[in-house]
């Protein structure tokens, strides 16, 4: 090969690499997952806000029921209407946090598409691998907090259900000797709300180690605080 043929074979050998510095060699770079990622971790903030705004609205009407329980007739009935607002207040932040619950749904599900897409642009496969095993572990640990939170929010769709109850009764036995009738299922009333109050705050732990995590620490899933979240005994309506 003569000098002016080599001249011509390096030219067309550096077009392609002169097009990629010319445009960006990443612009061909599907990068999306980091966009995903900060969506999910901000999804989940917002979903442990919503779910404690909702614990807070119950721990009011639990407060509205002891009080109506323990009250003068006369003061029993004022109390039992602002009973049924807060009851209505319970039941929209319960609304609004199984809205967040699905949001954050869709942000992981395209999260996980975006972290696959990722994963077929790798020319190294020890770091494609890495990068799996993240992937992996973040669809793990992703899968254990939305059970607590669809955990969480089951519980709570339960005790509207109870709530409702108590006003039902209410609403025809205000005097006090009635109300005095309902020791047991007081009693069983509080320890429900106890356990909901706990396991909103193992929500809130394993929320916060899941966003460290999926952030870029070593692991994703985080240790379970508990066993999973049964579901919610069927209430009648």
């Amino acid at each position: 090969m003569n000098y002016s043929d080599r001249i011509c074979l390096l030219s067309l050998l550096a077009a392609p690499l002169a097009a990629c510095q010319s445009a960006g060699y990443m612009s061909s770079v599907a990068l999306t997952g980091a966009e995903s990622r900060q969506h999910v971790v901000e999804a989940i903030s917002e979903g442990v806000t919503e779910q404690g705004m909702a614990r807070d609205e119950f721990a009011s009407a639990g407060r509205m029921l002891a009080s109506i329980q323990t009250a003068s007739e006369v003061a029993a009935a004022e109390l039992y209407s602002e009973y049924l607002d807060q009851i209505d207040l319970c039941a929209r932040r319960v609304e609004r946090f199984d809205g967040q619950i699905e949001v954050l749904q869709i942000g992981a599900d395209q999260l996980f598409v975006d972290w696959e897409a990722e994963l077929e642009q790798f020319t190294s496969e020890a770091i494609r691998e890495q990068s799996s095993r993240r992937l992996e572990a973040a669809r793990s640990g992703f899968a254990l907090l939305h059970d607590e939170l669809t955990g969480v929010h089951g519980q709570m769709v339960a005790s509207l259900f109870t709530h409702k109850d108590y006003a039902l009764y209410f609403n025809h036995n205000l005097a006090g000797s009635s109300r005095e009738l309902l020791g047991s299922e007081n009693r069983r009333f509080r320890a429900t709300m106890a356990t909901m109050s706990k396991d909103c705050k193992v929500v809130e732990a394993d929320a916060r180690t899941f966003n460290e995590r999926l952030s870029g620490s070593p692991e994703v899933a985080p240790e379970p605080s508990r066993g999973p979240t049964p579901d919610a005994p069927e209430s009648k309506q």
